[in-house]
C-alpha cells in the first residue's frame, strides 16, 4: 500500500521527459513515481535520497507499518465497527497510507524545484562567463583602435562599462547559486561537498514537460490553472529559439562591422546586450516550464492518492466502505 500510493524510491533509468497517459491518469492503476520517468537520473537520485533520509517520513512509514499490523487484530476491527456505528471512525491504514503518500509527493516537489533552480543558476553563470570573455575581447580591440588613433576613448569606456555590469551580475549569480545549492543539499539530505560533486557535471535546466493526459485528471479550476500556465510557457519556449537566432546574427554582424571599421561600438554594445538578454530569457523559460511540469505532476499524484480512498474498501467486520477522499488532494 505504501509503495502503491506514495511512489517508492527507485533508481531505475528514466525512460523519457514526458509522462505517458497511463502514468498520469488519476483514475488509472497506480504507476511509478514521475521523477523516475524523466530523463535526468540525478534528479531521481536526489529525490530518492531525500525521501529515504527524511526523519518525518521515516517515522510516518514506521507508524503506518505498526497500524497495518494492529489492523489485523480483533480489537482494532471491533473499534472500527463501533466507530462506524457512532460515525467516529478511527484512522485506518488506508487513510494513513494516503497521508504518507501525499507527504512524499510534496517533499519530492520541493526537492525538484530546488534542483531546477540550481541548474538554472549554473546555466546562467556559464552563459554570463562566456559573454564576459567576449566583452574582454571587445575591450582589447577597442583599446587597440584607440591607441591607433582610429576612435575616441568612448569605445573603451563603453567596453569597460559592459564588463563591469556583467561582472556585478556574475557575482550576484554566484551568491544565489551558493544559496540554492545549500537549499537543495538540505532538502535532499546530502552533504554540501557531495552535492557539489554531483551537480558539477551539467549546467543546464532539464527538459521537463507533461503531455495532455496529465492535465485531464480531476478537471477543476485548479487543474485548469496549471494547464494554462503550462500552455503559456510552452508557447514562449517555442518562440524563443527563432528570437535567439536573430539576436545571434545581429550580434555577429555588429561585431564583424566593428572589426572592419564600418560599425560603431554602441551598436555592438546594444546587439550583444540584447543577445545575452534573449539567451537568459530562454534559460528562465526552460526553468519555468520545468517548475510548471513539477507542479502538475505533483497535483496529479495527490489526486491519484485521494482516488485510492474513494475505491470501496471493506473490512472483515461489517460492509460499510471507507469514507471517500476529497478530489482536490
Amino acid at each position: 500500500m505504501l509503495c502503491t500510493l506514495g511512489g517508492c524510491a527507485s533508481l531505475q533509468s528514466p525512460a523519457g521527459a514526458q509522462i505517458s497517459e497511463a502514468a498520469v491518469s488519476a483514475d488509472s492503476a497506480p504507476s511509478v513515481p514521475w521523477w523516475t520517468e524523466v530523463d535526468d537520473p540525478l534528479l531521481a537520485r536526489l529525490i530518492d535520497h531525500g525521501l529515504a533520509a527524511n526523519p518525518l517520513l521515516v517515522r510516518e512509514a514506521r507508524a503506518l507499518g505498526d497500524l497495518q499490523a494492529r489492523s489485523q487484530q480483533w480489537r482494532f476491527r471491533l473499534a472500527r465497527w463501533v466507530g462506524r456505528m457512532l460515525q467516529q471512525m478511527p484512522d485506518s491504514p488506508e487513510v494513513q497510507a494516503v497521508r504518507l503518500a501525499d507527504a512524499r509527493q510534496r517533499k519530492a516537489a520541493r526537492i525538484a524545484r530546488a534542483y531546477v533552480e540550481v541548474r538554472r543558476l549554473q546555466w546562467n553563470l556559464a552563459l554570463r562567463q562566456a559573454f564576459q570573455d567576449r566583452f574582454h575581447d571587445n575591450a582589447d580591440f577597442a583599446r587597440w583602435r584607440y591607441e591607433a588613433g582610429l576612435v575616441s576613448g568612448v569605445d573603451s569606456g563603453l567596453a569597460a562599462s559592459l564588463i563591469g555590469t556583467n561582472a556585478s551580475a556574475l557575482a550576484d549569480t554566484r551568491a544565489h547559486l551558493a544559496a540554492a545549492e545549500a537549499t537543495l543539499a538540505r532538502r535532499a539530505a546530502v552533504a554540501p561537498w557531495q552535492l557539489g560533486l554531483w551537480v558539477a557535471d551539467g549546467a543546464q535546466v532539464p527538459w521537463l514537460d507533461v503531455d495532455g493526459a496529465a492535465a485531464a485528471a480531476c478537471d477543476d479550476a485548479q487543474a485548469a490553472g496549471l494547464r494554462a500556465v503550462l500552455a503559456e510557457v510552452r508557447a514562449r519556449e517555442a518562440a524563443l529559439p527563432e528570437l535567439e537566432r536573430d539576436a545571434e546574427r545581429t550580434a555577429d554582424d555588429a561585431r564583424a562591422a566593428y572589426r572592419l571599421g564600418t560599425g560603431d561600438f554602441a551598436t555592438l554594445y546594444v546587439a550583444q546586450t540584447a543577445q545575452l538578454a534573449v539567451r537568459e530569457a530562454r534559460i528562465d523559460t526552460r526553468a519555468r516550464l520545468a517548475r510548471a511540469a513539477i507542479d502538475l505532476w505533483t497535483d496529479v499524484g495527490l489526486r491519484r492518492n485521494q482516488a485510492r480512498l474513494r475505491e470501496p474498501t471493506r473490512s472483515s467486520v461489517g460492509d460499510m466502505p471507507l469514507a471517500a477522499g476529497d478530489c482536490r488532494g
